[in-house]
């Protein structure tokens, strides 16, 4: 009696358990597939009753019609082995019709006298693909004009270049600074400042030919495409200086605000291009820039072209990257170390930053140096100096009580991870530095997610191999999908700063970083924040889950680390 009465209070506790779990779908179906048990989420999900799924038939109720076939042989497997298959991502069928996205794990239960039950445990994905359409949304566009972002015109500028019917056309690129933009701010307030900056999106779009020609870059700067329409450079510049011009005389009309008249100014850099080109998208921009800080030094007008006179930008860049391929020989590389740590300030390890001083340029932003490696190939040298480098710390700390547990994370160029050869450097600079593979983490970036996907997971399978983990950096601001993160053999997320730097109330910024934590820690993975700058961000971020911290708030880079190290505190 005792074990009947055990056992029946056993089965009440499952019971209520399924019954009561609202973000689980637990269905219960016999060999034939007809439905057994069916729980409440079961109904909010897929919209059919308890009663009205009990009896009827799985591949009637929720598996679309051309999806029966390969469903039918996946329950017959499992029931004749009494095991389930692995879980998956699925998109089935809602009563209405519509299309519900699931992650579906499957068990077989079979216990003595009774017969084998197939249990099925599904999650709703559907908010998760709205946080996600939401976080791909915010990687092109900006969220407060709605335009187009610095990503996305690149790409337009990139299409222009390698699209074109012509052999001979020809194209021009604007960039629209609003002036003393930031007075606004410090005398009418940021709010009042989004409303000139929508007010001024407004405007430029009535100059744009299509919805990815205007993009704003930032802050009080805005880019424009003039496409290519002739062949002839002296009509495209011709075409662009009107527009220019015209530009000009809209952004300088009075501007009525809450019933007061507001005076505007503004300055417009143009660089002139063939389509198609050989220069990249981001010259292009550098080029406008050059020429749009010549017309904010000029008294006499408001436009300036690029031309042969701004060359010694060009050449500094030449001069840059020549010297690139002799840094490492001629010992001008330094490693700076920012402390990462935890909930409690306790330094959990450091990621590893570049540093190059040269004699002529001083100390270069990696900002300004790392995309002239990457097109020169001299980042590979540069890798490896960094990699050898911070292995070598790790063995140093590895001889201390007090500091063995620190990681150091080293980001990866693209450039590099794309050789064919990265796993086996990292290997033999392990071997040869001797560092433990377990305190190295190697961070990548999303636009790795751009190229061949198998390719990138046999990568990073063979890394974690070696010991190694692998974080995904600036998560939320490339291509990184739900799907294609299923696949990827990572340890880490690391939330993009922008998104911390927008954490204030109910912003969409703080939205995103909540559901980026919350996906992180239901995968198993360690969420890092980067880009933390004031104790209210850290609290907010601790109140959404966030354990892994890193940001000006708790050290800067420094390339001497001693004092972050255990014998001194933060």
């Amino acid at each position: 009696m005792t074990n009947n009465r055990d056992k029946q209070i056993s089965e009440a506790r499952f019971h209520k358990l399924f019954d009561d779990t609202q973000a689980m779908s637990i269905q219960g179906y016999r060999v034939d597939g007809s439905v057994v048990y069916w729980n409440a989420a079961s109904e909010r999900i897929y919209g059919y009753s308890t009663s009205e799924a009990l009896g009827r038939s799985l591949f009637d109720l929720i598996i679309p019609h051309e999806m029966r076939d390969e469903v039918k042989q996946a329950v017959a497997w499992m029931f004749d082995n009494e095991e389930g298959i692995p879980p998956a991502r699925l998109n089935l069928k809602h009563k209405d019709g519509s299309t519900v996205p699931v992650y579906s794990s499957h068990t077989v239960v079979s216990l003595p006298n009774d017969e084998p039950i197939m249990f099925c445990m599904d999650a709703d994905m559907r908010s998760l693909e709205m946080a996600e359409a939401e976080v791909q949304r915010l990687s092109y566009y900006d969220s407060l004009t709605g335009l187009p972002n610095r990503r996305l015109i690149l790409e337009r500028i990139t299409s222009a270049m390698r699209n074109t019917s012509s052999d001979t056309s020809a194209a021009a690129l604007l960039i629209v600074d609003i002036e003393k933009f930031h007075s606004i701010n410090d005398s009418l307030g940021y709010s009042f400042g989004d409303r000139v900056l929508v007010s001024c999106a407004e405007s430029l779009q009535q100059f744009s030919s299509s919805p990815d020609d205007l993009a704003r870059l930032g802050k009080d700067e805005f880019a424009l495409v003039l496409p290519c329409s002739t062949s002839s450079l002296d009509a495209v510049a011709a075409e662009a200086e009107l527009m220019a011009t015209q530009i000009l005389q809209k952004l300088k009309a009075p501007l009525i605000l809450d019933g007061r008249s507001h005076q505007l100014n503004a300055c417009i850099g143009i660089t002139l291009f063939h389509c198609p080109g050989i220069l990249s998208g981001d010259e292009l921009l550098r080029q406008a820039d050059i020429a749009l800080k010549m017309a904010k030094r000029s008294n006499t007008t408001d436009i300036s072209f690029f031309d042969s006179q701004m060359e010694s930008s060009v050449k500094k860049r030449l001069e840059i990257s020549q010297a690139l391929n002799h840094a490492v020989d001629n010992d001008a590389l330094a490693l700076a170390l920012q402390p990462q740590v935890d909930q409690n300030h306790n330094i959990t390890g450091f990621e590893a930053l570049l540093r190059w001083h040269h004699p002529k340029f001083k100390a270069l932003s990696p900002n300004d140096f790392i995309p002239i490696a990457e097109a020169n190939d001299s980042i590979i040298a540069l890798g490896d100096w960094v990699l050898e480098k911070s292995c070598q710390l790790l063995v140093k700390w590895g001889a201390e009580k007090s500091s063995e547990s620190f990681n150091i994370s080293v980001n990866v160029s693209p450039v590099q991870f794309r050789r064919g050869d990265f796993v086996q450097r990292v290997k033999n600079i392990l071997k040869t530095t001797g560092a433990n593979p377990k305190c190295l983490c190697l961070e990548l970036t999303e636009s790795l997610i751009a190229d061949d996907i198998d390719f990138i997971v046999e990568q990073m399978a063979s890394l974690r191999e070696l010991g190694v983990s692998i974080s995904l950096d600036d998560f939320g601001t490339g291509y990184a999908s739900l799907a294609y993160l299923t696949r990827l053999p990572l340890d880490e997320l690391k939330v993009d700063r922008a998104f911390v730097r927008d954490l204030d109330g109910h912003s969409k910024g703080a939205l995103l970083t909540e559901t980026i934590i919350s996906l992180g820690r239901s995968m198993n993975l360690t969420v890092i924040a980067e880009g933390v700058e004031t104790e209210q961000q850290f609290k907010r971020l601790q109140n959404m889950g966030c354990e892994h911290f890193q940001g000006y708030f708790f050290g800067k880079p420094s390339t001497d680390v001693e004092h972050y190290l255990p014998s001194k505190s933060l």
